[in-house]
């Protein structure tokens, strides 16, 4: 069979087919477009066609990240990351995994230097590249036709903690927004959440967040007409996203701001009938105690630099992301 790989730079020139095997929203044409716009990194597309049909791409772009970030330590590596140029939880592989292994060894060959493939599925097994675990991804898998029907599916002690930990909100103004809404206290507040996070990639610009797709929506909530949190979702193929968000810490426990958004979130998801609420990855705890359930997470690297492969061989525990947590019985029967 006649195979041919081949590189593009622009999300606009991938093909039609590329978008029909997408999965997830953040790999179509449409954001890979404005990632290129608003968060420019070398993209570049990697495209196997067997017979001239494709079959399978991945996205590639180039940073310089801290490559000891779970131990949060500051160590800037430039490196070469296979997956979305953005921080959320999809990949970049699109399409046949049949193939991945002949497009996986054409991106070694091509990329010198730190390769990461990151949020992968499942583990791979390819010569020469160690593989870890990164950050999961937590889920909400949605049978509920009302917001009343998922807290009655839950055991009294996690449904009583939701009520309680909502009291502080009754007060709270919620309102909706085109993004292009977002404004420079939200953006601090981003910058403030994103300080704290653990596995963190890119700062975005606030410009990536004013000219987010027409089907990004922006929630904020105000006391007292002063900004307390916000955030960002969208709806793709039956699937609500919580994409980003942010929170004034210094009133962040007095009115359970961070728990609460989540709460929002999972009841947006619920009342727009996704069958899937993707709440991301980070603070896997209480996300958990709202029924979430952990999708596990794997990366693949590899440099071109033998000694290096070695260091990173011997190192693995060091990069890869240990921490151990332990789900929740949420609901009265497993969902």
């Amino acid at each position: 069979m006649d195979t041919e790989i081949t590189c593009l730079s622009r999300a606009l020139d991938l093909p039609e087919k590329w978008d029909c095997a997408a999965v997830d929203y953040f790999q179509t044409r449409d954001f890979l477009n404005h990632t290129e716009k608003y968060n420019p990194c070398n993209q570049r597309y990697y495209l196997l066609y067997q017979n001239e049909t494709f079959k399978t791409g991945v996205v590639v772009y180039t940073l310089k990240l801290d490559l000891l970030t779970y131990l949060r330590i500051p160590s800037p590596f430039r490196m070469h990351i296979a997956g979305i140029p953005c921080s959320v939880s999809a990949n970049g592989i699109i399409g046949n995994p049949d193939y991945l292994h002949q497009i996986i060894g054409h991106i070694k060959i091509r990329e010198k230097g730190m390769l990461l493939f990151l949020n992968l599925e499942s583990e791979l097994v390819e010569e020469n590249m160690i593989t870890g675990k990164t950050l999961p991804t937590i889920i909400i898998t949605n049978p509920f036709g009302t917001w009343e029907d998922y807290l009655l599916a839950m055991r009294t002690s996690y449904r009583r903690r939701i009520r309680q930990l909502s009291i502080p909100f009754s007060e709270i103004q919620r309102k909706q927004f085109d993004c292009s809404f977002f404004d420079g206290r939200m953006y601090d507040q981003y910058l403030g959440v994103l300080k704290r996070s653990k596995g963190k990639l890119e700062t975005l610009s606030m410009e990536f967040f004013q000219k987010l797709p027409s089907n990004f929506n922006l929630t904020v909530f105000y006391s007292a007409e002063k900004l307390i949190g916000w955030y960002i979702s969208s709806t793709f193929n039956k699937k609500f996203y919580f994409f980003l968000g942010g929170l004034d810490y210094k009133v962040n426990r007095k009115f359970n701001t961070y728990f609460n958004i989540l709460i929002n979130v999972v009841k947006e998801g619920i009342g727009k009938s996704a069958s899937i609420i993707d709440l991301g990855q980070t603070a896997e705890i209480p996300k958990l105690r709202l029924g979430g359930k952990l999708v596990e997470k794997t990366m693949l690297g590899y440099h071109s630099s033998r000694i290096m492969r070695k260091l990173m061989k011997v190192g693995k525990s060091l990069l890869e992301y240990s921490a151990v947590v332990k789900e929740s019985q949420v609901f009265k029967e497993i969902q």
